[in-house]
């Protein structure tokens, strides 16, 4: 939710009713690679990056470069989960919650260190704390739910989290909105739901003694609804309040609970491939981050958002390429609900801005 990441399911353009201005710390916060400008991008691989997207400048404008870029993240978040759901047939889903921390945080220490005492200190520990909750939450329950169902469908039902942003935003922040976005809000709930299917699960007379897919199905949106609390409570962040610390924060505490618990549940990998994978994880993530970021410098977070659709596109290719998994028609049905209900709220909120 990344988470992850996630975001963490991890996504970071998901929440489609911030501003520019949040996009673009969310962006931040996310990636070890993020400190633009510091002694980190002074690293050979970064370097290499940069180059190569220095290219790409000389053959199209900025805005093309950005487009180019955020096409790269979208492809590069549905490969990781990707790689979380191989991962989660053999190993609990919450030791691949721990691999994907703690690879990041290992990261980021190494880029710390020399003024790790400065990026601790924060003027709002309780507000950091609640925020690293609820992102450890959203990417617990995203990857968990790619243990039980398919990629796409994942995807598609976390696509609520924007509606679920929307509504956070107006109990807790004041925010008002019309008949037409509540129209919309109900629209993106009824495509979760058609999704989801829960009539048919709870039709079964089987379904508390072996149908787990109806409490399954939902995990996504409990995925959602805690990445939408992360947002909103992003929000709350004072301006004076560093990039860095937050996600210091964010990464530490997700490292740490999980360790507390990997004792009780670790499983060796059993070949050398999981053990990439693992590692993998952490620098494809890793480089979806990043590529978000450079395309925020070059573009409107507002003109990119709607590109984040695609992320669900790749994730039932990835799906089908890599588990035979084909979108049935209530999946795709729902999808088409909740992406036309968040490109409404968007462009309803573009037009609030302007």
């Amino acid at each position: 939710m990344e988470n992850i990441l996630s975001m963490m399911t991890v996504a970071i353009l998901h929440q489609m009713a911030l501003n520019d201005e949040t996009k673009y710390m969310l962006a931040v916060e996310h990636c070890p690679s993020s400190v633009i400008g510091s002694e980190d991008v002074q690293d050979k691989s970064k370097r290499e990056i940069m180059i190569l997207i220095q290219k790409c400048e000389q053959y199209f404008s900025r805005r093309q470069t950005a487009i180019l870029l955020m096409v790269i993240a979208v492809i590069s978040f549905p490969l990781m989960d990707t790689m979380a759901k191989q991962l989660s047939e053999t190993l609990p889903s919450l030791q691949v919650v721990w691999a994907r921390y703690t690879g990041q945080f290992v990261l980021i220490l190494l880029m710390f260190l020399p003024r790790l005492g400065q990026v601790v200190q924060t003027t709002q520990p309780l507000l950091q704390t609640a925020r690293s909750v609820a992102l450890f939450g959203g990417t617990f329950f995203f990857f968990t739910a790619l243990k039980y169902l398919e990629i796409g469908k994942v995807a598609a039902i976390f696509q609520i989290a924007p509606v679920l942003i929307t509504i956070l935003a107006v109990l807790f922040l004041g925010e008002r909105i019309g008949v037409r976005r509540i129209v919309s809000l109900i629209a993106g709930f009824a495509g979760a739901l058609i999704i989801i299917q829960p009539q048919q699960h709870l039709a079964s007379s089987e379904i508390w003694e072996q149908d787990l897919s109806v409490f399954a199905a939902f995990l996504p949106i409990c995925a959602a609804s805690c990445y939408a609390c992360y947002s909103v409570m992003t929000r709350l962040v004072k301006p004076g309040e560093s990039a860095d610390t937050t996600l210091f924060y964010t990464a530490a505490f997700g490292t740490i609970v999980s360790s507390l618990m990997m004792p009780f549940i670790w499983q060796t990998p059993q070949s050398g491939m999981e053990i990439i994978l693992m590692m993998s994880m952490s620098l494809c993530g890793g480089l979806g981050h990043y590529c978000v970021i450079q395309a925020l410098m070059r573009a409107e977070a507002s003109e990119l958002a709607p590109l984040n659709y695609l992320a669900m596109v790749f994730a039932m290719m990835f799906g089908y390429m890599f588990f035979a998994e084909t979108p049935s028609a209530e999946t795709l049905g729902g999808a088409v609900l909740i992406v036309l209900s968040g490109l409404y709220l968007w462009r309803r909120n573009q037009t609030a801005g302007s």
